[in-house]
């Protein structure tokens, strides 16, 4: 018996393919910027995920099982960089065994494992998590010649940026601000994720409902309460744009309906904007994916019921 009942990469669909490709240059910048430590956990990520996916095939003698690819590249990328390993391995191995091994497989998990593995990370690790935010190398590739940054920003990054400390914001957009592992270059994100879009690789409906819902949330912020909220720089900050454009509208674990597309996704942008200006983790977005998530088969069920009903009639 082969080791994989079948070729791993033939078993993904033409999305997986394509997210995966485009996470590529994001561990190329992320390492560069923040060391190799980022690019072990890749290795451990797919390790972990091939043994438990494989394992979990192979017990249930389901030949159809599809393999949760798109989580084991994702899941690294939205850890704090300087995050232990022990500790970000012990979040991706529940991420994928209670999403993808649990609940039916991957495209059939009740939640984001991404979202689910950096929410079991932050709240069962908080002082390491807190702490794993640094500062990046200052050169592009000076990463590729150290395990990893040690700088601590003693803050939560979002923090430092509230306080308004000069050049901050061009650091933003050079790859220079302490940013999650994925996030070094919020410029690259919105080019990846814009080829994505344009290819259908991820859904453009909950990728729009989240943003301007998202936006729209600042904007009346901003009028009812000048100076709270970061504006439309809070999109480049953060797992943010991870999420629209990676985790949230990837086709295997949003709703099936359409409908239930653009609910969920003003669902996310609603629910991750009132995280991220009022509550006490400011860098909570993923917790919105994960209500999204929960919100996802209420809402397919709503839309199915009323178009049952409307043809019935």
């Amino acid at each position: 018996m082969p080791i994989l009942s079948k070729t791993l990469f033939h078993r993904s669909q033409r999305n997986d393919y394509l997210i995966v490709s485009a996470s590529f240059p994001l561990y190329l910048l992320g390492v560069g910027r923040y060391g190799w430590h980022l690019g072990v956990l890749l290795l451990i990520s797919c390790t972990l995920g091939i043994l438990l996916e494989e394992g979990a095939r192979r017990i249930q003698n389901d030949g159809e099982r599809g393999y949760g690819v798109t989580s084991w590249f994702l899941l690294p990328l939205v850890f704090p960089p300087a995050l232990p390993l022990f500790q970000a391995s012990m979040a991706i191995f529940f991420a994928l065994m209670f999403t993808v091994v649990f609940f039916g497989g991957h495209g059939r998990a009740i939640v984001s494992p991404v979202a689910f593995g950096w929410t079991f990370a932050s709240l069962s690790f908080a002082q390491a998590f807190g702490y794993g935010y640094v500062y990046p190398f200052s050169g592009v590739f000076t990463g590729f010649s150290h395990w990893a940054a040690g700088v601590p920003t003693v803050d939560n990054p979002y923090i430092l940026f509230s306080a308004g400390t000069p050049g901050l914001s061009s650091a933003l957009f050079r790859g220079g601000f302490p940013q999650p592992s994925g996030a070094a270059y919020p410029l690259v994100i919105i080019l990846l994720g814009t080829l994505l879009l344009l290819l259908r690789a991820v859904d453009f409906r909950i990728f729009l409902s989240f943003v301007f819902s998202y936006l729209a949330v600042f904007f009346l912020v901003d009028l009812t309460m000048p100076g709270l909220s970061g504006g439309a720089l809070d999109l480049l900050m953060g797992n943010t744009l991870l999420t629209a454009f990676f985790i949230l509208p990837n086709q295997r674990t949003i709703s099936r309906t359409f409908q239930g597309r653009w609910i969920t996704g003003i669902i996310a942008g609603i629910a991750g904007a009132l995280i991220r200006v009022f509550s006490a983790f400011p860098d909570g977005i993923l917790y919105a994916v994960l209500l999204a998530g929960i919100f996802a088969g209420i809402v397919d069920h709503a839309v199915l019921q009323k178009r049952f009903r409307k043809e019935k009639a």
